[in-house]
Protein backbone atom coordinates (compact mmCIF):
# COMPACT_ATOMS: atom_id res chain seq x y z
CA UNK A 1 0.00 0.00 0.00
CA UNK A 2 1.16 3.33 -1.32
CA UNK A 3 -0.68 5.70 1.05
CA UNK A 4 -2.83 4.65 4.36
CA UNK A 5 -4.99 7.21 6.20
CA UNK A 6 -5.57 6.38 9.92
CA UNK A 7 -8.63 7.16 12.02
CA UNK A 8 -7.36 6.76 15.88
CA UNK A 9 -10.33 5.79 17.61
CA UNK A 10 -12.37 7.85 20.21
CA UNK A 11 -13.82 8.07 23.94
CA UNK A 12 -16.03 10.54 25.57
CA UNK A 13 -13.99 13.31 27.01
CA UNK A 14 -16.81 14.60 28.64
CA UNK A 15 -16.65 11.63 31.07
CA UNK A 16 -13.41 10.56 31.14
CA UNK A 17 -12.54 14.23 32.79
CA UNK A 18 -9.85 15.19 35.76
CA UNK A 19 -10.77 16.09 39.39
CA UNK A 20 -8.96 16.21 42.27
CA UNK A 21 -5.46 15.88 43.46
CA UNK A 22 -3.00 13.60 41.86
CA UNK A 23 -1.66 11.32 44.15
CA UNK A 24 1.11 8.89 44.60
CA UNK A 25 0.46 5.72 42.81
CA UNK A 26 1.09 4.28 39.33
CA UNK A 27 -1.72 2.70 37.85
CA UNK A 28 -1.63 -0.58 35.83
CA UNK A 29 -5.13 -1.29 34.34
CA UNK A 30 -5.82 -3.83 31.81
CA UNK A 31 -7.03 -6.94 30.68
CA UNK A 32 -5.17 -9.85 32.41
CA UNK A 33 -3.07 -11.26 29.58
CA UNK A 34 0.91 -11.18 28.84
CA UNK A 35 0.85 -9.40 26.11
CA UNK A 36 -1.11 -6.26 28.33
CA UNK A 37 2.74 -6.19 30.19
CA UNK A 38 1.50 -6.97 33.86
CA UNK A 39 4.70 -8.95 34.29
CA UNK A 40 6.65 -6.12 33.17
CA UNK A 41 4.76 -3.49 35.63
CA UNK A 42 5.48 -5.63 38.83
CA UNK A 43 9.00 -6.39 37.66
CA UNK A 44 9.44 -2.28 37.03
CA UNK A 45 7.80 -2.15 41.14
CA UNK A 46 10.00 -4.29 41.86
CA UNK A 47 12.71 -2.63 40.28
CA UNK A 48 12.13 0.67 41.33
CA UNK A 49 10.08 0.70 44.76
CA UNK A 50 7.19 2.65 42.86
CA UNK A 51 3.95 2.32 44.22
CA UNK A 52 1.65 0.55 41.92
CA UNK A 53 -1.63 -0.24 41.83
CA UNK A 54 -2.65 -3.40 39.57
CA UNK A 55 -6.36 -2.98 38.66
CA UNK A 56 -8.31 -5.67 36.65
CA UNK A 57 -11.32 -7.56 36.63
CA UNK A 58 -11.64 -10.03 39.88
CA UNK A 59 -9.91 -13.49 39.04
CA UNK A 60 -13.54 -15.05 40.11
CA UNK A 61 -15.85 -12.57 37.23
CA UNK A 62 -12.71 -13.62 34.75
CA UNK A 63 -14.80 -15.18 31.78
CA UNK A 64 -11.90 -16.95 30.56
CA UNK A 65 -9.80 -19.40 32.26
CA UNK A 66 -6.83 -18.57 30.71
CA UNK A 67 -7.27 -14.66 32.11
CA UNK A 68 -8.04 -16.11 35.18
CA UNK A 69 -5.03 -17.58 35.54
CA UNK A 70 -3.29 -14.77 34.49
CA UNK A 71 -4.88 -12.48 36.98
CA UNK A 72 -3.68 -15.57 40.02
CA UNK A 73 -0.45 -15.13 38.49
CA UNK A 74 -0.02 -11.55 38.75
CA UNK A 75 -1.15 -11.75 42.70
CA UNK A 76 1.43 -14.36 42.82
CA UNK A 77 4.48 -12.54 41.17
CA UNK A 78 3.45 -9.68 43.62
CA UNK A 79 4.34 -11.38 46.48
CA UNK A 80 6.37 -9.81 49.12
CA UNK A 81 5.98 -6.86 46.99
CA UNK A 82 5.00 -4.50 50.20
CA UNK A 83 4.80 -1.73 47.59
CA UNK A 84 2.29 -3.50 44.98
CA UNK A 85 -1.29 -3.68 45.55
CA UNK A 86 -4.42 -5.09 43.61
CA UNK A 87 -7.93 -3.42 43.61
CA UNK A 88 -10.46 -5.24 41.81
CA UNK A 89 -12.71 -3.79 39.27
CA UNK A 90 -16.83 -3.94 40.17
CA UNK A 91 -18.79 -5.52 37.75
CA UNK A 92 -21.36 -3.03 35.56
CA UNK A 93 -22.89 -0.35 36.14
CA UNK A 94 -19.86 1.11 38.64
CA UNK A 95 -17.53 -0.33 36.67
CA UNK A 96 -16.15 2.42 34.26
CA UNK A 97 -16.94 4.84 37.08
CA UNK A 98 -14.75 2.92 39.12
CA UNK A 99 -12.10 3.09 36.02
CA UNK A 100 -11.86 6.63 36.07
CA UNK A 101 -11.65 7.38 39.60
CA UNK A 102 -8.38 5.43 39.18
CA UNK A 103 -6.93 7.05 36.35
CA UNK A 104 -7.77 10.35 38.21
CA UNK A 105 -5.45 9.65 41.48
CA UNK A 106 -3.08 8.21 39.47
CA UNK A 107 0.71 9.34 39.24
CA UNK A 108 1.00 8.28 36.22
CA UNK A 109 -0.44 5.08 34.34
CA UNK A 110 2.35 2.01 33.11
CA UNK A 111 1.41 0.66 29.72
CA UNK A 112 4.23 -2.35 29.29
CA UNK A 113 2.10 -3.74 26.27
CA UNK A 114 4.18 -6.47 24.39
CA UNK A 115 2.43 -6.43 21.04
CA UNK A 116 1.35 -4.64 18.00
CA UNK A 117 -1.33 -2.91 19.27
CA UNK A 118 -3.37 -1.00 17.13
CA UNK A 119 -4.80 1.08 19.33
CA UNK A 120 -5.16 1.43 23.49
CA UNK A 121 -7.90 2.98 24.43
CA UNK A 122 -6.83 2.93 28.03
CA UNK A 123 -3.66 5.28 27.06
CA UNK A 124 -6.69 8.12 25.94
CA UNK A 125 -8.67 7.11 28.44
CA UNK A 126 -5.85 7.85 30.88
CA UNK A 127 -4.55 11.33 28.90
CA UNK A 128 -8.60 12.85 29.23
CA UNK A 129 -8.10 12.38 33.04
CA UNK A 130 -5.29 14.30 33.08
CA UNK A 131 -2.88 11.26 33.84
CA UNK A 132 0.21 10.93 31.55
CA UNK A 133 1.14 7.30 30.39
CA UNK A 134 4.60 5.29 30.59
CA UNK A 135 4.47 2.98 28.08
CA UNK A 136 6.18 0.21 25.42
CA UNK A 137 7.29 1.01 22.04
CA UNK A 138 4.92 -1.32 20.66
CA UNK A 139 1.62 -0.86 17.72
CA UNK A 140 -0.03 2.75 18.36
CA UNK A 141 2.12 3.98 21.25
CA UNK A 142 4.08 6.24 19.38
CA UNK A 143 1.35 8.02 17.75
CA UNK A 144 -0.66 8.44 20.89
CA UNK A 145 1.79 8.97 23.12
CA UNK A 146 3.80 12.76 22.46
CA UNK A 147 6.85 11.34 24.06
CA UNK A 148 8.25 14.04 26.73
CA UNK A 149 4.47 16.17 26.06
CA UNK A 150 2.10 13.73 27.63
CA UNK A 151 3.86 10.72 28.35
CA UNK A 152 6.83 8.71 28.01
CA UNK A 153 7.83 6.06 25.05
CA UNK A 154 10.20 3.25 26.28
CA UNK A 155 12.32 0.56 24.35
CA UNK A 156 13.72 -1.22 27.52
CA UNK A 157 13.02 -1.90 31.08
CA UNK A 158 16.47 0.76 31.81
CA UNK A 159 13.85 3.32 30.10
CA UNK A 160 11.11 2.45 31.79
CA UNK A 161 12.64 2.89 35.60
CA UNK A 162 14.06 6.28 34.15
CA UNK A 163 10.04 6.98 32.99
CA UNK A 164 8.81 7.14 36.82
CA UNK A 165 10.62 9.84 37.09
CA UNK A 166 11.03 11.69 34.55
CA UNK A 167 7.37 11.75 33.99
CA UNK A 168 6.56 14.36 37.09
CA UNK A 169 7.46 16.81 34.68
CA UNK A 170 4.42 16.30 32.58
CA UNK A 171 1.76 18.99 33.03
CA UNK A 172 -1.63 17.26 33.35
CA UNK A 173 -3.73 19.79 31.67
CA UNK A 174 -1.47 19.32 28.40
CA UNK A 175 -2.41 15.91 28.47
CA UNK A 176 -5.90 16.18 28.89
CA UNK A 177 -6.08 18.77 26.24
CA UNK A 178 -4.16 16.93 23.30
CA UNK A 179 -6.85 14.11 24.59
CA UNK A 180 -9.78 16.25 23.69
CA UNK A 181 -8.38 17.79 20.16
CA UNK A 182 -7.39 13.93 19.27
CA UNK A 183 -9.11 11.67 20.77
CA UNK A 184 -12.83 12.68 21.52
CA UNK A 185 -15.62 10.73 19.84
CA UNK A 186 -16.90 13.40 17.93
CA UNK A 187 -13.11 14.07 16.34
CA UNK A 188 -13.67 10.31 15.39
CA UNK A 189 -16.50 11.05 13.53
CA UNK A 190 -15.44 14.04 11.63
CA UNK A 191 -11.77 11.77 10.68
CA UNK A 192 -14.06 8.98 9.82
CA UNK A 193 -16.78 11.46 7.06
CA UNK A 194 -13.55 13.08 6.12
CA UNK A 195 -12.15 9.67 4.98
CA UNK A 196 -15.95 8.51 3.20
CA UNK A 197 -15.53 11.82 1.36
CA UNK A 198 -12.74 10.95 -0.05
CA UNK A 199 -13.45 7.66 -1.44
CA UNK A 200 -16.77 9.12 -2.55
CA UNK A 201 -15.43 12.18 -4.22
CA UNK A 202 -13.13 9.41 -6.26
CA UNK A 203 -10.09 9.12 -4.64
CA UNK A 204 -9.12 5.27 -4.49
CA UNK A 205 -8.67 3.39 -1.60
CA UNK A 206 -4.94 2.50 -2.57
CA UNK A 207 -3.49 -0.07 -4.31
Amino acid sequence: IKEAHVVFGGIDTDWYTPEGPKESFFLCMNRWHPAKGYRQAIDLARATGIELVMAGEHPDREMFEYQRNCALEAVELAKGLSNVRFEWLPADPDHHTAKRELYRRARALIYPIQFQEPFGSAQVESLACGTPVIATNFGSVPEVVQHGRTGVVCDTMAELACAVQQVRAIDPGVCRRDAVVRFDRGVMAENYLAEYRRVAQGETWGT
